[in-house]
C-alpha cells in the first residue's frame, strides 16, 4: 500500500493490524479504542456506521471483534477518507465507505437505516479562531459538534437502535440533554480516569433510541494509567491494547 509523503505506517495489536496515519496531521489516540471496546452487541446480521470514521481505526477494532456485522462509515475530510479507505484494504476489512458531511446525512441515508451508531466525534469548543486544517477539524467543533452527531445518529437509528459514543465529562449534562431531546434514552455508562488519584475526565455512553428511561447502568470506572508520570498502562487497557482482539 503506498503511502503519501506525509504519511506513516503504524503497527498495532501487536502487529496484527496496520494503521496508515499522517505525521503531522490527525492521529487516533486511545479514545478510539476505549469506545471500539465499550460497543457490546449482539454478532448478528446487523448494520453499523461509524460517524466521522477518521483513519478507520474503530471499523477495523470492530470487525475484529464481530465478525457478521455489516459496517459502514463516513468522513467529511478528504485526506482521511482516502486514509481509511487504505487501511480497509490493507487489514482486508469489508466495510462500504462514504465522504460526507454528517449534518447533510440526510442526502446520503435513509431514515432509520442502522442498528447501531457509534461516533468519537470533535469536542473541543474553539475559544478563538481555528484553522480549520485536518487536525483542528478532527479536534474541535468547526465543522459539527456534538448536537450534530447526535441530531444524525437519531435520524439514522431503528427504533431501539443503539448508540455508543464517548465524550469529556465536564459536557456531559449537554449530552444527556441532547440524547433525550432526540429520543434516545441513556442506559449505560462508563467513566474513563486518568489514574486512581484522578477525577474522571471522559464518559463512554450507551443509549437506546426510543429506549425506557429507568433501568440505568453505571459500570466500574476504567483506570487508563497504573503510573500516570510514566505513562504505564493498567492491565485492563494493556489487555486492550494487546490482547482483546485476539
Amino acid at each position: 500500500m503506498k503511502l503519501k509523503d506525509d504519511e506513516v505506517l503504524t503497527p498495532f495489536l501487536r502487529g496484527r493490524i496496520n494503521i496508515i496515519q499522517s505525521k503531522k496531521g490527525y492521529r487516533f489516540n486511545i479514545d478510539s479504542i476505549l469506545l471500539a471496546s465499550f460497543v457490546n452487541v449482539p454478532d448478528k446480521d446487523a448494520n453499523l456506521i461509524d460517524l466521522g470514521t477518521g483513519s478507520g481505526i474503530i471499523l477495523i477494532l470492530l470487525s475484529l471483534k464481530y465478525k457478521k456485522l455489516k459496517l459502514f462509515g463516513i468522513e467529511l475530510q478528504e485526506s482521511l477518507f482516502s486514509q481509511a479507505w487504505r487501511n480497509l484494504q490493507l487489514n482486508n476489512v469489508k466495510a462500504q465507505l462514504f465522504k460526507g458531511d454528517i449534518r447533510e446525512i440526510k442526502r446520503i441515508f435513509r431514515p432509520e437505516t442502522f442498528d447501531y451508531v457509534v461516533f468519537n466525534p470533535p469536542y473541543h469548543i474553539p475559544e478563538k479562531e481555528v484553522q480549520p486544517t485536518e487536525r483542528n477539524i478532527a479536534r474541535y467543533e468547526i465543522q459539527g459538534n456534538i448536537k450534530d452527531f447526535i441530531k444524525a445518529s437519531s435520524y439514522l437509528l431503528k427504533n431501539k437502535g443503539r448508540l455508543f459514543l464517548i465524550f469529556p465529562v465536564g459536557r456531559l449534562s449537554e449530552v444527556l440533554l441532547l440524547l433525550k431531546d432526540r429520543n434516545i434514552q441513556p442506559k449505560r455508562y462508563r467513566f474513563i480516569h486518568p489514574s486512581l488519584k484522578e477525577n474522571a475526565t471522559h464518559v463512554l455512553i450507551e443509549g437506546i433510541k426510543g429506549g425506557n428511561p429507568r433501568g440505568e447502568t453505571v459500570e466500574k470506572p476504567l483506570i487508563v494509567y497504573d503510573n500516570p508520570d510514566k505513562k504505564v498502562y493498567t492491565s485492563e487497557v494493556n489487555f486492550l491494547l494487546e490482547k482483546f482482539y485476539d
